[in-house]
């Protein structure tokens, strides 16, 4: 007779479904073992279309939105803590799988037996726990899946705080550097959804892709418009195609999120009389009929964790051209399934464009190999394969 299924409760930062982050976790939550092993509930701080699509899959979500830690009082910090410990005990959470600093914090505090003072910082009064004190009684294990690679200012505390720590790629080890022991420590890559990507592709190409000529190289660049996603760089390189009077069309889909920055971006296409093969095209629904019609993906990022983008990309079998940063390195193969260049070398990122849109044959080649190194690392079953691995090990001792 099997037992009750372990209840996990989920923290996500934001509310949406358009982020590389929530959809991850949008695949990990709908994916798990829900028949007698885990039952997830999802916290989200606002109510959007993430939250439609776990109910729509039939998975519990909770609105609560958990006060910043830079802005945090007393109080506001205490009434959360309060109400988590009441969901936690409500809904009899066996284990709290959290995706930021914020709600790791919050969900230690709340896994932990003892009662202490909250940190130091902006906003707080008092001297700040030990790293050794807070949360060295847990309840209740936390995992904290780490999808940035910028170090916070809460690192260390929060590393007490965790049971666990899942990395999206080992780049991200980095950002504790100051732990020597790994025993923490869990690399787990993101997955891709080939039966879904695969089902999706198939359908009608999006109207951006029926505007284009069969004469032209299709360059796709996704993620949002703002100059850490470097943008501005790819329109300073597409000069060089320009120059060698390669017909091309760049597409750049995502929503914008500094408009004083894509104005940048239309200007310089202006300035380098590319702006009518340019298009910023927003939010694109169906991704992979996008994918599906380019001929070159390029992410030319100043900062990445481990790119989803790259990795839909190989699933589409497209070529993929990407700074070097976070865990790229870790996902294309260099000179088999892409190009990595320096993040903001212009010359470096147009030289690789303009082989790639030059020789058709080496495009085909690398897209074949990006499409088998993603079947045979990336995808969501191995993800879900791994993390329930780790679940096992905590909830059941195991060995993963």
């Amino acid at each position: 007779m099997s037992s009750d299924p372990k209840n996990i409760l989920f923290f996500s930062s934001f509310g949406n479904l358009r982020w590389g982050g929530q959809r991850s976790l949008y695949h990990l939550v709908t994916r798990l073992d829900r028949g007698d092993r885990y039952r997830p509930i999802v916290l989200l701080p606002t109510d959007e279309d993430l939250a439609d699509a776990l109910r729509a899959r039939g998975v519990e979500v909770v609105i609560h939105e958990l006060p910043p830690l830079r802005l945090i009082n007393h109080w506001a910090f205490l009434s959360s803590v309060r109400y988590l410990s009441r969901l936690v005990a409500t809904r009899n959470i066996s284990l709290m799988h959290t995706d930021g600093p914020r709600n790791t914090l919050y969900a230690g505090f709340v896994a932990r037996k003892s009662t202490a003072a909250p940190p130091a910082g902006p906003g707080f009064t008092g001297n700040p726990p030990s790293e050794n004190s807070i949360c060295r009684r847990k309840s209740i294990p936390v995992v904290f899946h780490v999808r940035a690679s910028d170090r916070d200012r809460y690192d260390r505390i929060i590393y007490g705080c965790a049971t666990r720590i899942i990395l999206v790629a080992e780049s991200l080890r980095s950002r504790f550097d100051w732990v020597r022991d790994d025993s923490k420590f869990r690399t787990i890559y993101n997955g891709v959804d080939l039966e879904q990507f695969d089902a999706e592709a198939s359908a009608p190409p999006t109207i951006e892709a029926r505007l284009l000529s069969d004469k032209e190289v299709m360059i796709v660049c996704t993620g949002r418009v703002e100059p850490q996603k470097g943008q501005h760089d790819l329109v300073e390189a597409c000069a060089s195609l320009k120059a060698a009077g390669v017909a091309f069309r760049l597409l750049l889909a995502g929503e914008t999120t500094d408009k004083a920055y894509l104005e940048k971006c239309r200007c310089r296409a202006q300035e380098l009389q590319i702006d009518d093969q340019v298009a910023f095209v927003g939010h694109i629904d169906n991704m992979p009929g996008l994918l599906r019609s380019a001929d070159i993906f390029v992410l030319p990022s100043h900062g990445e964790a481990f790119s989803r983008a790259i990795l839909e990309a190989m699933a589409a079998g497209k070529p993929v051209v990407a700074t070097d940063v976070g865990g790229a390195r870790e996902a294309i193969e260099e000179g088999v399934c892409g190009f990595l260049v320096p993040p903001g070398d212009t010359a470096a990122l147009g030289d690789r464009l303009l082989l790639l849109a030059k020789n058709v044959s080496m495009r085909q080649r690398f897209g074949a190999a990006a499409r088998r190194r993603l079947e045979e690392r990336f995808t969501i079953e191995l993800n879900i394969l791994e993390t329930e691995k780790l679940y096992a090990e905590l909830l059941e001792g195991t060995p993963s």
